[in-house]
């Protein structure tokens, strides 16, 4: 480019600075900022607005135009006219003439042009650190609140994020986080419907976990859906299934990711479920060596982490499974001891360890032992009883009606309480829909 076009386009910019920042335009105010000046310009073009770039894209044009590195093209001209009462000869007339650019300018100002369209969001930034933030949020409240009440706000949440990107724009970046937010919030919502006994809608909302991880392109968060997905094909009794997915996400989630370790266990228990103990124990194994990974790092109990406690309740199912009551009060022990030690205990896990150790207790003929364990989880409110807890309550009674416990009044009377307990099982809550933001 040559040294004239140069200083034409430093008085142009210098021209568009300075009526921007005196009171020498129709505003009557007397400096604007950028972006202020770029709302003037959109409000210009009427009803085609929506084809300029945002406030922000059109505010960093005005730098560059201001700056003399380029001059507004036809489309913003006009608008400059109409803003500042000048006619576009008196804002970009230099000499002999007005200001045309030749080709080769044209295609640059084309390609800056195509750089603000690309830059265009009907999301800013700190929506989307937003969105981020809450949807961890509910991962950690999802161990620790009324699992309706969080499956509300997830969906709630989800609602908001679906409306973002189905009606609006977003730049490529924001979109892949977009996605990668609404697969997590989808797989959280999956793991809560299968909590209520929802299992349609959970494999529902698993199948659509896993489109938005896949379109984002994002090992990490495609373990985590797996994650759900696995347990939810444990609970409707698909334990092949239910392994596959576990250990597909075991080998997609790096080192050290989230969920690691609740892969490899879920692995373990669904290939207890289906009789191999074997590899149970050796998914078992896998769980620790990922746990060791994790260079002893703390973990915050959420919907994805394995503490030490909720490790042990795999563990005692894979003892159940190998009809081994005294491994299962060896992982009870273990997990009452990681609490004693500052493991986050939350109610599904205690619930679990309490359940396993009554379920070892009425395998070894010891029913006052499983009625103690049990007393408090009796105690547990309605808000709280899912069906992964109900249902444990399920094999206890089962395994009372043993025909060693015939006419055993402690047995009956710990089966007509476990009956009353799941009377209050969320499965058969109504769900609520949320509205659309």
């Amino acid at each position: 480019m040559s040294a004239d076009k140069k200083v034409i386009r430093k008085a142009i910019g210098a021209r568009l600075r300075r009526l921007r920042e005196e009171p020498q335009s129709l505003t009557g105010r007397a400096r604007y900022s950028r972006e202020k000046w770029a709302i003037l310009l959109r409000n210009a073009a009427g009803q085609t607005a929506d084809d300029l770039p945002g406030i922000q894209s059109l505010a960093d044009m005005i730098k560059q135009w201001e700056r003399g590195d380029s001059v507004p093209g036809p489309i913003y001209r006009p608008l400059y006219a109409k803003v500042t009462g000048k006619t576009e000869a008196e804002l970009f007339y230099t000499g002999p003439g007005i200001i045309t650019q030749p080709a080769r300018d044209d295609a640059a100002e084309e390609a800056v042009e195509l750089a603000a369209w690309l830059e265009q969001s009907n999301v800013g930034d700190g929506v989307i650190g937003y969105l981020e933030t809450a949807t961890r949020r509910l991962t950690f409240d999802y161990p620790r609140r009324p699992p309706l009440d969080v499956l509300g706000e997830a969906r709630g949440l989800q609602a908001r994020v679906t409306y973002i990107l189905r009606n609006g724009r977003q730049r490529l970046g924001q979109t892949q986080t977009l996605l990668t937010v609404s697969a997590e919030l989808f797989a959280l919502i999956n793991l809560l419907a299968g909590d209520v006994g929802r299992y349609d809608l959970a494999d529902a909302y698993g199948y659509a976990a896993w489109t938005c991880a896949d379109e984002a392109d994002s090992d990490p968060v495609r373990a985590l859906v797996l994650c759900a997905q696995s347990k939810t094909a444990r609970w409707e009794g698909r334990y092949g299934e239910a392994a596959e997915f576990a250990r597909r996400g075991f080998d997609l989630a790096p080192i050290g990711a989230r969920g690691r370790i609740l892969l490899a266990v879920s692995e373990a228990t669904a290939l207890q479920s289906s009789g191999d103990i074997g590899s149970a124990y050796e998914a078992l194994r896998r769980a620790q060596d990922a746990r060791d990974d994790l260079n002893n790092l703390d973990e915050t109990a959420d919907a994805w982490s394995c503490p030490r406690a909720r490790q042990e309740t795999y563990a005692l199912q894979v003892g159940l499974g190998a009809r081994d009551p005294d491994a299962m009060l060896h992982s009870v022990q273990a997990a009452d001891d990681a609490w004693a030690e500052g493991d986050p205990r939350v109610y599904g896990t205690w619930a679990q360890v309490r359940i396993g150790a009554a379920l070892a207790y009425v395998m070894k003929g010891e029913p006052e032992g499983a009625a103690k364990e049990l007393a408090p989880v009796f105690d547990l409110g309605r808000e709280f009883r899912v069906v992964t807890i109900t249902g444990r309550m399920t094999e206890v009674a089962q395994r009372l009606g043993h025909n060693r416990y015939k006419g055993d009044p402690r047995a009956s009377s710990l089966q007509e309480r476990i009956r009353a307990f799941q009377t209050g099982s969320l499965e058969h809550t109504a769900l609520t829909t949320p509205e659309v933001p």
